[in-house]
C-alpha cells in the first residue's frame, strides 16, 4: 500500500484574461473590478491530496496523512477522497484550524497569482498516523515538506526509518519552496532513509541557494542523497544518481492548468517504481500521467486512470504494461 502524507488543501481557481487591477476603493468600481467569464471553480489541492488522489485513479491502493479542519471545505475533500477510495485513517480534522485554501487568480496556464491559507495543514501529526496503516505501508512519500511543520520536526524522520528498514519504497517531496526554507543540513541526516529526492528545478536548486539546479544535485548526491529525481516541466524529468543520469522528455501536450502537475508526476512515478520498471519508464509513466492531467481544463479531478495513461504511452511508441 501506498501512504501519502502532505497537504491537503481546497483549490479555488478563479480565470480571467483581463489584467488583474491594483488595489483600489472599496465597492464594486471599474477601477477594482474584473468580469470573469469562467466560473469559480473549487478543486481537489495540496501536495498530498493531489497525489493520492491520482494514485488512486491509477488503481493504487493509497492512504492519505494530513489534516483538514471541521468546515464544509474539509467535508468536500473528505467526499472526493472517499468517492476515489482513498484511505482517509490517517487524516486528521482540526477543531480549531480551517482547511486549507489555495486560491489561484489565472490570466492563463502561465501566469497566475496565489493566495494560500496554511491553516490546518501544520496539525498534521506523526501520533495521528495509526501504527496498522504504517505496518501495511509498502511505498511512502513524504510530501509538503516545508509546510508541516510539526511533521518536519521528526515525524517524516520516524515514518521514512520504519519503512526503509524493513524494505520499502521511500521518497521525500521537498517542495513548495515556501515558508521557512529547507535546507542541505536539514536534509542530510533524513538523506540515508530516502530513496528518492524529489523537487522541481526550482526547488532543488534552492536547497542549495543557488540557481544552477545540476550544480544543486551534486551536492546533494555528494551529501548522500541516493537518487534525485528532478522535474523539469515541458522539458521532461530526470533521475541523477552517483553512477547514472537518465532524461526523459515530456509528452507534448497543450497546457490548460498547471496545478497538480508536479504531484500527478510524483504519482506517475512511484507508481511505476513499485511496479518494478526500470526508472527510465517510471519517468516516462509519470510524464504521462502529469501531461493528461494539465492537458484537462479539470486539472486534477481529470486525473487519468491506468489505461488512459498507457493509451497515450502507446501512441507515443509503446505502452509499459
Amino acid at each position: 500500500m501506498f501512504l501519502v502524507i502532505g497537504s491537503v488543501t481546497a483549490d479555488l481557481l478563479v480565470q480571467s484574461d483581463a489584467p488583474l487591477p491594483q488595489l483600489g476603493d472599496d465597492g464594486f468600481r471599474s477601477s477594482n473590478l474584473v468580469f470573469t467569464q469562467a466560473p469559480l471553480r473549487i478543486v481537489m489541492g495540496g501536495n498530498g491530496g493531489n497525489t493520492a488522489y491520482v494514485l488512486a485513479g491509477l488503481g493504487a491502493p493509497v492512504a492519505l496523512g494530513g489534516a483538514v479542519g471541521q468546515d464544509l471545505l474539509g467535508d468536500a475533500l473528505i467526499g472526493w477522497l472517499t468517492e476515489r477510495g482513498v484511505n482517509l485513517d490517517g487524516l486528521t480534522r482540526s477543531p480549531t484550524h480551517a482547511t486549507s485554501t489555495s486560491t489561484i487568480l489565472m490570466a492563463d496556464a502561465g501566469s497566475q497569482v496565489v493566495f494560500h491559507h496554511l491553516g490546518s495543514t501544520d496539525q498534521a501529526r506523526y501520533e495521528e498516523i495509526p501504527p496498522a496503516l504504517l505496518a501495511a505501508t509498502d511505498v511512502f512519500l513524504a510530501t509538503s515538506f516545508p509546510l508541516l511543520t510539526r511533521m518536519r520536526a521528526g515525524g517524516f524522520g520516524r515514518i521514512l526509518e520504519a519503512i526503509h528498514s524493513r524494505g520499502g519504497i521511500t521518497a521525500l517531496d521537498v517542495g513548495p519552496a515556501i515558508g521557512e526554507p529547507v535546507t542541505l543540513a536539514e536534509l542530510a541526516p533524513l538523506l540515508p532513509t530516502v530513496a528518492y529526492l524529489l523537487g522541481n528545478t526550482h526547488e532543488i536548486a534552492a536547497l542549495t541557494g543557488t540557481d544552477d539546479w545540476g550544480a544543486s544535485v551534486a551536492q546533494l548526491l555528494a551529501a548522500g542523497a541516493r537518487r534525485v529525481v528532478v522535474k523539469q516541466g515541458e522539458a521532461g524529468s530526470s533521475v541523477w544518481s552517483a553512477t547514472e543520469r537518465i532524461h526523459v522528455p515530456a509528452f507534448p501536450v497543450t497546457v490548460n492548468i498547471s496545478v497538480g502537475a508536479g504531484d500527478s508526476f510524483n504519482a506517475g512515478f512511484l507508481y511505476g517504481v513499485q511496479q518494478g520498471w526500470p526508472l527510465a519508464e517510471a519517468l516516462r509513466f509519470g510524464n504521462g500521467v502529469a501531461g493528461l492531467v494539465v492537458a484537462s481544463d479539470r486539472g486534477i479531478f481529470d486525473a487519468p486512470s491506468l489505461a488512459a495513461v498507457n493509451a497515450l504511452l502507446e501512441a507515443s511508441a509503446g505502452s509499459l504494461i
